[in-house]
């Protein structure tokens, strides 16, 4: 297995590259973002595109898509306490919402923001969680699709043209060169990074009426242009810092998880709004790439320069990283009404065996809380 020399992601993240000093591509990236990017000119060119949209306060003149997170309240705030912007945040909801995470959409609404709230038609959002779990390995593959495509409805709707996205995640976390300085996001970009090959069109394979999940279509071509919609990443004209983004958030009364970090997670600030997104995706992630939620956060720490790489690796060793996230399994099988053994069955179906010790028989080796063994831990390097 192979190792970023300067932070500690492994080769099998898809579509990360290491140029020939053994370095990934987002480590490359945040030396760029640290010292060789002049943010205050980009800046002063962030506001003079906002001047072509800026109001009077009267009417919405952004959108913010919003899940209640840190990232999406400091968004929000920067938008409108920075650049003097009047936006309307939206807010697709998950399957099943977090008590700590709507807690949190509701604290949006008390630092004075606006906030509509898009509920997918729930039994056939409950099918497309099927789809994802069984056929895609990835139990949230609906929801990452319904937090792009909701905003950019809710501005074709509105008429709202401009959206204000986030961080360029290619940029931040390692990607494609093509995409790694956008400075917008498009049907293209959903496309290609969201969706798993997996289009919305073919929800109709596995009994899903496409009338029944229209959140989820993106906008024609044609209401786009009628609309002018143009979606920027804030990211790319801000110098982004998820920590510092947290730290003005939690100042203001948003809430941490109460149970500290979520499971398989380093820190308790992150995928806080969804029962399973937080545990059971990145738990996906893990068993199909060898690395969870606690490798991305301690590289995040390492790129900012917060952490070493020696610290992140015994800070591995002590997150619950690997571990199957049980505390809301019983939720999942309620939801989707399946048994703990087809639940099992079919992680082990996504399960990369050539990064997990199996027996002469070719079955996974567990422990008795059903967590697998690494064939490649970092810290036995």
């Amino acid at each position: 297995m192979k190792y970023c020399k300067k932070c500690i992601i492994p080769i099998t993240r898809p579509e990360q590259v290491f140029n020939e000093e053994g370095v990934c591509d987002a480590c490359s990236s945040a030396e760029s973002k640290h010292t060789g990017i002049d943010w205050d000119a980009r800046r002063s060119e962030f506001e003079k595109i906002l001047e072509r949209y800026r109001g009077d306060g009267s009417i919405y003149d952004c959108i913010i898509p919003v899940s209640g997170g840190k990232d999406s309240v400091s968004q929000a705030l920067t938008m409108r306490d920075e650049f003097n912007m009047s936006p309307l945040c939206v807010n697709h909801l998950p399957c099943d919402l977090t008590e700590v995470g709507w807690k949190n959409l509701i604290f949006l609404r008390d630092l004075g923001f606006d906030v509509i709230h898009v509920g997918a038609n729930r039994k056939a959002y409950r099918e497309m969680t099927r789809i994802g779990f069984f056929k895609l390995g990835d139990c949230c593959w609906q929801e990452h699709i319904g937090i792009f495509t909701a905003p950019v409805r809710v501005a074709v709707q509105y008429r709202i043209p401009l959206l204000i996205w986030g961080e360029n995640s290619q940029f931040e976390y390692g990607g494609p060169a093509s995409k790694r300085e956008n400075n917008y996001l498009d049907r293209n970009w959903l496309e290609q990074f969201q969706m798993l090959g997996y289009r919305i069109s073919d929800v109709v394979l596995d009994g899903i009426n496409l009338n029944d999940v229209k959140t989820f279509h993106y906008p024609t071509d044609e209401e786009m242009k009628d609309v002018g919609v143009t979606g920027l990443f804030l990211g790319y004209y801000t110098k982004w810092d998820s920590k510092k983004n947290a730290n003005r958030a939690i100042s203001l009364g948003w809430n941490r998880n109460p149970d500290g970090p979520v499971e398989g997670a380093y820190n308790d600030i992150e995928n806080l709004d969804c029962k399973w997104i937080g545990g059971l995706h990145d738990y996906m992630k893990f068993i199909k790439f060898g690395f969870g939620r606690a490798t991305d956060q301690l590289c995040i720490e390492i790129r900012a320069g917060r952490m070493s790489r020696e610290e992140a690796i015994e800070n591995l060793k002590n997150s619950s990283e690997g571990e199957v996230p049980w505390k809301f399994v019983p939720d999942f099988l309620e939801y989707l009404n399946i048994s703990k053994e087809e639940f099992e069955a079919n992680l082990d179906k996504f399960t990369n065996r050539r990064l997990f010790f199996c027996d002469d028989s070719g079955r996974l080796i567990k422990d008795s809380q059903g967590n697998l063994k690494r064939r490649y831990p970092l810290w036995e390097l």
